[in-house]
């Protein structure tokens, strides 16, 4: 890996700290070449175990050298061999704060308005939606809250699993995405096989390529249905398209992204939406959504409650 790309992918990381983030342009880099997403899953787990060692390394500095918080990791013009040296101490230092015999747990958030690329174990990768959370433990066993897209290389010696909520995911070799809100759970896969199973219900639901699973309840039989692929994790380019689904999972994808609560009760949440909404502000994103819906956005302190304007 050169070190150009490795200061291109530096680049693009700490431009997502900016409004002004250019969204088509990094998705075209990144398909470019699988350098370029090597490099950039390089970049962002460097600059996540940076910000997990920040509470060891205040420890270890004099009171004159304080370290704060950070945004994104800058490294242009670093050296790849440089990067490599910081990854080595920063892992040492990590592994200072951790006690023997106990589970390596890291956590993972992608900020309001931004994706975040986790790289994980034997090769495989994630990328977090705004706001989504990954909880990591000993690189194969993962925990999600919101909605990510996984590309995972299968290995029968270490299978890997996704548990979102009261669902686990498992990989039967695959590239797919898992969205999980309010005991509501949505599954599209893009290549390959899942198994979807949940801790209230018998049995494991098999979703193949070009197929999406949907489930409202943990309890109650899940939908599986052909899926466009158009809109699969579109919002990793910097829109959300969606195709027949769940009001509440679109709801939870507005609120991710602004960092505020967007709120969708009863059978409005399971009323289904297609359609796409461009990012910006709650606001914005909600009126979009009122003008493609007929529904009525309300504010209830410092949330916004959609409702039918018709009152049915």
């Amino acid at each position: 890996m050169t070190d150009a790309i490795t200061e291109a992918a530096a680049r693009w990381h700490a431009a997502q700290d900016d409004d002004t983030m250019d969204w088509d342009g990094f998705t075209e880099w990144l398909e470019e070449s699988p350098a370029h997403r090597d490099a950039y899953d390089a970049v962002a787990l460097l600059d996540d175990r940076i910000d997990r060692a920040i509470p060891a390394l205040r420890d270890l500095l004099p009171e004159a050298q304080p370290v704060g918080p950070r945004r994104h990791l800058r490294v242009v013009g670093w050296s790849a061999a440089a990067a490599a040296l910081l990854v080595g101490a920063i892992g040492f230092s990590t592994w200072q704060t951790t006690q023997p015999g106990t589970a390596e747990i890291a956590l993972y958030r992608a900020p309001a308005g931004q994706t975040r690329a986790v790289a994980l174990a034997s090769g495989s990768r994630a990328t977090l939606a705004p706001g989504a959370t990954l909880r990591v433990s000993n690189g194969a066993q993962v925990a999600l809250e919101g909605k990510g897209y996984f590309e995972i290389r299968h290995d029968p010696a270490h299978p890997f699993t996704v548990t979102a909520g009261a669902y686990q995911i498992r990989d039967i070799g695959t590239r797919f995405e898992v969205v999980s809100d309010a005991g509501m759970l949505r599954v599209a896969v893009a290549e390959g096989t899942v198994g979807v199973t949940s801790r209230t219900a018998n049995g494991e639901v098999v979703v193949g390529a070009g197929k999406t699973l949907t489930a409202f309840a943990a309890d109650q039989l899940a939908e599986v249905r052909t899926t466009s692929p158009a809109p699969m994790a579109a919002w990793r380019g910097g829109h959300f398209s969606y195709d027949n689904e769940p009001l509440g999972l679109v709801a939870a994808d507005i609120s991710r992204y602004a960092g505020a609560p967007v709120l969708i009760d009863g059978v409005l949440a399971r009323r289904r939406f297609s359609g796409i909404i461009a990012p910006g502000s709650r606001a914005v994103m909600v009126r979009n959504l009122e003008q493609l819906t007929g529904l009525d956005g309300t504010t209830e302190g410092d949330a916004i409650r959609l409702g039918d304007r018709t009152g049915g």
